[in-house]
């Protein structure tokens, strides 16, 4: 039987409500956005200056319109909405709250006044984006919120207690979002990032790949070595290499083999996802383990790290393969399973040293009784002895270029190039490298703290790219109290993070977010998912003539929020920061190799006539391993003197004198040749190298 007009109209007019303020709600997300400085360059994301906000003025005038309209819905509710928060955090919880919030809204800066106005406009328009969100969920009318509630259940599954008993399962729920999640960031890397690398970590690291997918820990010292030079390779008696850590490159050397190593990263933030599902569900239960991977897989954070050559994906798998083979050894009492886990353990230490030292503590904490049952001496025993098994060959890897195991290459080099003591952890006046980004000279506690803000700050906005701001409901769960053991186990592994990074001179750049506390993503995801799935219980569970089906609608509100805001991220923040951010980011291009296809440079020179990062840079990653090849071999203009010497020690190559971006402030551009040597070296003095 169809519903009689007069119960259909405010059904209509509720979702017509819901559907207007969901609109604004992201329509005002992309005009702030709009109102943000980021750009390619190497910085950190700031609001306009309130002074220059008014430069912008649809932006604003979207942003002030949203801001009226939103005050004007919340009129005659904000008497509740504020008795309501006063029941979920009650006396100093709130304040701290606002406090906290507040805290982490912009990024620190030396101005003091600017910083001031940024953290009050930031917050002011996260606070009008919270209105508006709540104006939405709240103008949904029940019969829609039952039908979404509905869905969501059919989505999260049952809200069954956690089971640690029960074995690991791979559903189709499971396989799908990791499927999702290798597309998303397939799909970023193939379109935003042009299966290019764009950071001077990462063309080292697939330079490294490469020669590892040889069979060669090192390559033969180029003959000019001033041609040549490019920061993180170093040429030394054993040869041309790379000192970063060997882990990640051998990742990357299945992905070198099968011509597709830009797959690499989003296969593992797939397997991640896949992973923290396992991890997930036996101890929190199938609802918060779903709602948990769900935030994962949408989490920008993960999947523009996915898009990238970065080594922070397999650092993260590492982890929680570790973690199931301590959930497995406490659920059959066999140690065999801690092995396994601990040689997991123990390759994070030839990729990221303190990522493997916070997951050996943490994963050594839990397995004593902390956040979970203990297991047998064995079973420890197991795990120490395979993360040491599997670390073994690094002391070797070490010992062949340094001459001592404990001696790593990353340390000798940095000792070198900027002096003893530079890149050592802990406190101290020699630490740091002299980076703009690095706050002061040395490294000490004040520093420490400015390197929390910053990531604090990252993390905000980029966990989940929320308009309301991503730790939120991570603030508010914490506040509210009430933790159960595995939420103070996930609260560990972010303190953990947090501590061990403290003592770091360097907070990671604006590269990827706050990507040195990346391991925290799997917690923070947890304990988001546990916030949305119960504070409106708690809410709801001290007013006296509350009902379960009352319970059931308010959760579904919630839930529904949250929905909003990730759809406002994804429709706003991830295609800004893809075009404002990520393509072409530093200058980096692919666009020297599709000039070599189109000019026919084929076994030629290329003199590249440019800054380090990005024209080198860019070029340097398509050098063959072996430049006696018969194909382009790519050399840095930097005086007159070397580009002779590069030029009379290739004498039977063909010459090509090329501009890179920063010189064109476009693409590469040819400005002289197929020259012979004998031209090139007249040419040498009519195109000086410095641009």
């Amino acid at each position: 039987m169809s519903r009689p007009p007069s119960a259909a109209a405010p059904e209509t007019a509720g979702r017509g409500a819901f559907l207007g303020w969901a609109l604004l709600s992201i329509v005002g997300q992309g005009a702030a956005l709009a109102l943000v400085t980021a750009g390619k360059g190497v910085g950190y994301q700031h609001y306009l200056p309130v002074v220059q906000l008014p430069t912008r003025p649809l932006a604003l005038a979207i942003v002030a319109v949203q801001a009226l309209l939103t005050l004007f819905g919340l009129r005659t509710a904000i008497g509740e909405l504020l008795a309501r928060l006063g029941r979920l955090l009650p006396g100093w919880r709130l304040p701290l709250l606002v406090l906290a919030t507040v805290a982490c809204s912009a990024v620190v800066g030396r101005d003091l006044v600017r910083l001031a106005g940024e953290m009050a406009f930031s917050s002011f328009v996260q606070l009008v984006n919270l209105g508006t969100v709540v104006l939405a969920a709240r103008a949904m009318p029940p019969v829609a919120i039952d039908g979404w509630r509905d869905r969501v259940v059919r989505l999260l599954g049952p809200d069954l207690p956690p089971d640690e008993n029960a074995p690991p399962r791979l559903d189709r729920f499971t396989v799908l979002a990791a499927v999702a999640a290798t597309a998303i960031s397939a799909l970023l890397a193939l379109v935003v990032y042009g299966r290019h690398p764009h950071l001077q970590d990462e063309v080292v690291y697939l330079i490294q790949a490469r020669t590892f997918a040889a069979g060669k820990l090192a390559l033969a010292n180029p003959p000019v070595a001033k041609a040549f030079e490019f920061f993180l390779l170093d040429m030394s008696p054993k040869g041309w290499y790379s000192p970063v850590p060997p882990g990640w490159a051998l990742g990357l050397v299945p992905g070198v083999w099968l011509g597709a190593v830009w797959l690499v990263n989003p296969v593992l933030t797939g397997l991640n996802v896949a992973l923290t599902s396992l991890v997930l569900r036996p101890i929190y239960g199938v609802r918060v383990a779903r709602l948990a991977t769900l935030l994962l897989v949408l989490s920008p954070w993960s999947a523009f790290l996915g898009m990238s050559f970065m080594p922070h994906a397999i650092t993260l798998l590492c982890g929680l393969l570790a973690a199931l083979g301590v959930m497995a050894a406490r659920r059959t009492g066999q140690a065999r399973w801690t092995w396994l886990g601990g040689l997991a353990l123990g390759l994070v230490a030839s990729v990221r040293q303190l990522d493997a030292m916070i997951l050996a503590l943490a994963l050594g904490l839990w397995s004593i009784g902390l956040g979970g049952r203990r297991l047998r001496i064995p079973a420890i025993a197991g795990l120490v002895l395979g993360s040491i098994v599997a670390a073994v060959p690094l002391l070797f890897y070490n010992a062949h270029f340094t001459g001592k195991g404990s001696y790593f290459p990353m340390m000798a080099y940095n000792d070198a190039l900027f002096g003893k003591g530079a890149n050592d952890y802990g406190f101290g006046p020699t630490r740091g490298m002299g980076w703009a980004l690095d706050p002061n000279p040395g490294h000490g506690p004040l520093d420490a703290i400015i390197n929390t803000t910053l990531n604090l700050a990252a993390t905000q906005v980029e966990l989940f790219g929320w308009s309301i701001g991503s730790l939120l409901l991570v603030f508010a769960f914490i506040l509210r109290g009430r933790l159960i053991r595995s939420d103070r186990a996930m609260l560990g592994a972010v303190f953990l993070t947090w501590f061990a990074y403290f003592f770091n001179y360097f907070a990671g750049g604006p590269d990827f977010g706050a990507r040195y506390w990346f391991l925290m993503i799997v917690p923070l995801c947890a304990l988001t998912a546990r916030a949305a799935l119960t504070l409106a219980k708690l809410d709801t569970a001290v007013a006296d003539n509350a009902s379960s089906h009352a319970v059931e609608r308010r959760d579904a509100r919630v839930l529904a929020g949250v929905a909003l805001v990730t759809l406002g991220a994804w429709a706003t923040f991830v295609p800004w920061r893809s075009v404002d951010k990520y393509w072409h980011y530093r200058g980096m291009r692919a666009d020297v190799a599709s000039l070599a296809r189109e000019r026919g440079f084929a076994r030629a020179l290329v003199l590249v006539r440019g800054r380090e990062i990005p024209d080198f840079g860019s070029a340097i990653a398509y050098n063959p391993l072996d430049l006696s090849e018969p194909v382009p071999v790519y050399a840095r203009r930097t005086t007159a003197a070397t580009d002779s010497a590069v030029i009379a020690a290739f004498p039977d190559r063909t010459v090509w004198f090329v501009d890179g971006p920063s010189v064109t402030k476009a693409s590469y551009r040819v400005t002289a040749g197929p020259l012979s040597p004998a031209e090139a070296l007249r040419q040498v003095g009519q195109n000086p190298p410095a641009p």
